[in-house]
């Protein structure tokens, strides 16, 4: 598909890479030279240097061949401008980054009344992303399918767990209908069989019902979280507050920005919000840092997070959220370097949703994507389709269908039942399907099966 971006920064940029993978035409848009120069040279794009909320910048992206119109600037007003202007003027998709907390109201969200196909939020979004992670904080990473009835759960395998050494035949007799569907282990990953073994060290992915998983959670360590501290009052916290304040939970803020902080104050006015730089040791020794069931690093230097949530877990904190934006650093740090952290990538969790609109306009008519989810630093996909009356799969048992190498189906829901599926499990249409692959670019379910020499 042809698509116009505009704005390169960190999710533009994310977006960028996104995109030449999947072998989109794209055109940048961009007012920053140098970030144009340096996006058009690190990718096979084309770049436009101007204002892409400007008529005749437009028209010289040629606009009207445009199938979808993406606007990612710092900037709200500039990408809603953006993307009327492009609707108005032939482009068929239009999607944009909104942030301010003042646009998160029914006109913007149910009534959309200036007819975006898609709104992205990247601090809202990454905010559900922690309040999950909350919810499970065993978990590593917690993603949800089909309406909450399935869910993916990533755990760390210590030399301690009643994990550790057990085989996946004997993983599956001792929790039913609970799969590992992937394992991460050092830097490779593979998709498992019964003949494999959970080692120490490991990141398992496992997936099943949520009343099963709850369970399965519990049972690896049972832990609740009541005390929460922030550490940064940006939007992420401003959205994660607003989540988390009619929970049973108590919760505290450290910013060092006294502006920050009485904005803050200001709309959560019983929260108790502390001027100070929480990454400082003094700071986090005063405030009993120690004694919070997890906290939640969300200032915006990267290091600076990683560096507080390192010493938190050295105090005992058993839950660190760690904001990480620049996928660079963790590229070069080692996998399990916070051990009982998640960590939280807000440009890849809105270019997720991105690619996730973006792959539902362009499969097929045999299947729809439903959901997306990268997970393992991006080396795993969980994707979720729906079963239409034209697919290949549709009547076939398991067993016979020619999946991909490193393709898993990991559940069929069929009329809201879940189904753990064996090669004996036949594919009906109305079906939904969750696969997790190690390939990527997969738009529909076509994709994920061998094709025949001659096709």
């Amino acid at each position: 598909m042809r698509i116009i971006l505009v704005g390169g920064g960190k999710v533009g940029a994310a977006l960028c890479r996104s995109l030449v993978e999947e072998n989109h035409d794209v055109v940048l848009i961009e007012q920053k030279e140098s970030v144009l120069k340096q996006l058009t040279k690190r990718y096979d794009i084309m770049g436009l240097l101007g204002n892409g909320a400007n008529h005749t910048v437009l028209e010289q992206a040629d606009i009207q061949d445009c199938d979808i119109f993406i606007a990612m600037t710092d900037k709200d007003e500039v990408n809603m401008i953006a993307a009327v202007l492009a609707k108005q003027m032939g482009a068929t998709e239009t999607i944009v980054r909104v942030r301010n907390p003042e646009y998160s109201n029914a006109y913007f969200k149910e009534r959309n009344f200036l007819g975006f196909s898609l709104v992205i939020n990247p601090e809202l979004l990454t905010a559900r992303y922690i309040a999950n992670s909350l919810d499970f904080p065993n978990a590593k990473s917690v993603e949800y399918f089909v309406n909450g009835r399935v869910m993916l759960m990533e755990f760390s395998v210590s030399d301690q767990s009643v994990l550790s050494h057990m085989s996946l035949a004997e993983f599956r007799r001792t929790f039913g209908n609970i799969v590992i569907c992937a394992i991460q282990r050092q830097e490779s990953v593979l998709i498992p069989d019964g003949n494999d073994t959970i080692l120490p060290g490991d990141r398992i992915f496992v997936t099943g019902s949520r009343v099963e998983m709850v369970l399965f959670h519990n049972f690896v360590k049972y832990k609740l979280i009541k005390n929460v501290m922030i550490i940064g009052a940006g939007r992420i916290a401003y959205y994660l507050l607003s989540l988390l304040q009619h929970n049973k939970i108590n919760l505290k803020v450290i910013e060092r920005d006294e502006q920050h902080a009485q904005w803050l104050s200001q709309a959560f006015p019983h929260l108790n919000i502390v001027v100070g730089d929480g990454t400082a040791k003094e700071v986090l020794l005063e405030e009993s840092a120690a004694n919070y069931d997890a906290v939640a690093t969300l200032t915006g230097v990267d290091e600076e997070n990683i560096i507080a949530s390192l010493f938190l877990e050295k105090l005992g904190v058993t839950k660190n959220i760690t904001k990480v934006n620049r996928t660079s650093l963790l590229e070069i740090m080692d996998h399990n370097f916070i051990a009982s952290g998640s960590i939280i990538t807000p440009k890849r969790i809105a270019a997720d949703a991105v690619m996730h609109f973006i792959r539902g306009r362009d499969n097929a008519q045999d299947s729809n994507l439903d959901a997306m989810h990268h997970l393992a630093n991006g080396h795993i996909e969980t994707l979720q389709f729906d079963i239409r009356d034209k697919n290949k799969m549709a009547g076939q048992q398991l067993k016979h269908i020619k999946l991909k190498d490193n393709v898993l189906i990991a559940a069929i829901i069929r009329q809201g039942q879940t189904i753990y599926p064996t090669g004996e499990d036949r594919l009906e249409v109305g079906d939904k399907i969750v696969v997790i692959t190690l390939l990527k670019t997969i738009t529909n379910s076509y994709d994920l099966m061998k094709r025949a020499r001659h096709e």
